[in-house]
């Protein structure tokens, strides 16, 4: 089965229709897995969770969607993303934040787990976008392979040689790789193009897929919200 594996989608519906597009083109079985944080920053929080959910329902529980339910975070969080959690929780009504309350922390598939931020505490909120960060997250694993986002910053670390062919990356199951998705609404690692994974779990090979959406049109709807101009300025730049 391919499953793709999107995260931090953060209220980018344009993003988002491109990522499910691509997806519904894939041949033979699939499924996704969404790791978290549909919500916050972006101008369509409500039509975003709908969407997820009438897709899957292996949803992970992220920081952001986390700060829908509670303020405990809030003190941790930039002027702008605080901003952007506060307008988010008067948008989404009762239901959109019901459906939040289901998202688990982590999905354990056997050998593959799936969690927002990082293998080793799903609450810690840590960041995975580099090399270091990914081997001191592996000393915790107890899978052979995780699925992270919430950095925005796509990457296939491993504790052993990869081989890269054609379509992506041949991962092995008797080491340890994490791999982190990217960002579907807010890529951050200086490219405009959206980010995810597809993931074989028959030959267990993954590709980073990044593909250009309009986000322009996102970019304006943010504006028109009143929503930090500065969340609208960096799907323009990538960071």
């Amino acid at each position: 089965m391919k499953i793709a594996v999107i995260s931090d989608i953060h209220g980018n519906r344009e993003a988002l229709i491109k990522v499910l597009e691509y997806i519904d083109k894939l041949e033979g079985d699939k499924g996704i897995v969404c790791l978290g944080d549909i919500v916050g920053y972006g101008p369509d929080p409500v039509e975003c969770l709908e969407m997820v959910g009438s897709r899957t329902d292996k949803i992970c529980l992220g920081n952001h969607d986390y700060a829908m339910l509670s303020m405990d975070l809030d003190y941790q969080i930039n002027q702008y993303a605080l901003d952007a959690i506060k307008w988010t929780r008067e948008v989404l009504d009762d239901g959109s934040k019901d459906s939040i309350k289901k998202f688990r922390y982590q999905l354990d598939e056997g050998r593959v787990l799936y969690v927002h931020a990082s293998p080793d505490n799903p609450m810690e909120w840590k960041y995975i976008a580099n090399k270091r960060d990914a081997f001191l997250s592996m000393r915790a694993m107890k899978h052979s392979l995780c699925f992270v986002g919430h950095s925005h910053i796509p990457g296939v670390y491993a504790d052993y040689d990869l081989y890269r062919d054609g379509r992506g990356v041949l991962l092995s199951q008797e080491g340890k790789t994490i791999v982190n998705v990217g960002s579907v609404g807010q890529p951050r690692d200086g490219s405009p193009l959206l980010s995810f994974a597809v993931f074989d779990d028959a030959d267990w090979n993954v590709e980073i897929v990044r593909l250009a959406y309009d986000y322009e049109k996102t970019m304006a709807k943010i504006e028109k919200a009143g929503l930090p101009l500065l969340l609208a300025q960096r799907l323009m730049i990538g960071r």
